[in-house]
């Protein structure tokens, strides 16, 4: 009796949606912080309810050009929730997670041709980045000085870290205690795309972080090695940082919203007012690109022009 060939099953067209998943896990795995993450799901997921509108059962696959810049154009796209026109920010950032999103569906064989190669973009005009100026500066660190408990020490620390070094959000909370290297005058942390870097400390910030970590290893916490700890022994968290900073800035009365990234244009500012070397404040936060760096040159200048005016 003869063997019966076993049939070869042809995977059939793959849903968009379950595209957008795969690409988000791959976002995830190269690096991808989670707000850039959750954002470029959140904008891939709306072009895909859209589609599903025009072409119900749409597959990866059946997007072509003309349709895609049928959606695109759209109220659905355009609009928001109330009906109000989305910013050119928002568009923007939605044409770029479409366009990232097809390249990577092409270059791994989900589509035959990137149906968003002819997806323009305009060019925005950068907005100012939100900073402390130096007085603002001396106050918060004069508020968190004045507050003699172990929430506020380990507060003022984390902040001396995000004006005294520029770190990333993220970088900070993935601090681990044997990450700060005081001898070397340096902590090591994981930057953007999981790559190793180092961040110079200066004296004064090493004499600080010396005597939280003596306070830091008195408190044990077992199996716990993050340097910055909750009031519950566990690694602190990105928000919770955020509502720290939030907290602080308004008891120092400082008249601006701030978020964790302002201190890291705040660390840029100023340290290009004091070397007036964008390629220094360009290696001290890492940019790849130097045009990426260049928003803290008009902010100095704009600086230097009202001063000037003032003579």
């Amino acid at each position: 009796m003869p063997t019966a060939t076993p049939l070869t099953l042809l995977p059939g067209p793959e849903p968009l949606r379950v595209a957008v998943d795969a690409f988000a896990r791959r976002l995830a795995a190269q690096g991808g912080s989670p707000r850039t993450v959750s954002a470029y799901t959140r904008d891939l997921e709306r072009v895909a309810s859209a589609l599903a509108v025009r072409r119900p059962g749409l597959a990866l696959g059946d997007v072509t050009p003309a349709l895609l810049d049928d959606v695109l154009s759209s109220p659905a796209l355009t609009s928001g929730a109330r009906g109000a026109p989305c910013s050119p920010a928002t568009l923007h950032r939605l044409k770029v997670s479409v366009r990232s999103f097809f390249a990577w569906a092409e270059e791994t064989g989900k589509v035959a041709s990137n149906p968003a190669r002819f997806v323009r973009l305009q060019r925005l005009n950068p907005k100012p980045p939100v900073f402390l100026t130096e007085r603002e500066k001396r106050q918060l660190l004069k508020t968190l000085r004045q507050t003699d408990t172990r929430e506020a020490r380990r507060d003022r620390v984390i902040i001396e870290l995000f004006v005294g070094t520029g770190i990333r959000l993220q970088e900070l909370v993935g601090l681990g205690v044997d990450d700060v290297d005081l001898d070397a005058k340096h902590i090591r942390i994981l930057g953007k795309g999981n790559v190793p870097q180092v961040k110079f400390l200066k004296t004064d910030l090493r004499s600080l972080l010396r005597g939280y970590l003596a306070e830091r290893r008195r408190m044990g916490t077992g199996e716990c090695t993050a340097l910055f700890l909750s009031n519950r022994d566990t690694r602190l968290t990105a928000r919770q940082v955020a509502r720290r900073l939030d907290a602080w800035v308004k008891a120092a009365g400082i008249g601006k919203h701030l978020g964790p990234h302002a201190l890291r244009h705040t660390f840029a500012t100023h340290l290009y007012a004091k070397s007036g070397d964008i390629l220094i404040v360009q290696r001290a936060l890492g940019h790849a690109s130097l045009s990426t760096t260049q928003v803290y040159t008009h902010l100095v200048d704009g600086t230097l022009e009202d001063a000037i005016e003032r003579l």
